[in-house]
């Protein structure tokens, strides 16, 4: 499987990518910008994984 493009595709299809891809750490980049870019800053990757916790127990989709 070729790597997405992650400036073009969705939020949901870079996090699908990263379910499937747990080690890409580009990915988890990528994604870690794009909630930077929508108001959240981020000082690591652990507080990325905090606020996608945070999303799931409000039954939120990350």
């Amino acid at each position: 499987m070729n790597k997405p493009n992650f400036r073009e595709i969705t939020r949901k299809q870079l996090r699908d990518y990263i379910l499937q891809n747990r080690g890409d750490s580009e990915a988890i980049h990528a994604l870690a910008l794009h909630v930077q870019s929508n108001g959240k800053r981020l000082n690591s990757v652990d507080e990325l994984q905090q606020v996608i916790q945070e999303k799931r127990n409000k039954g939120l989709e990350p």
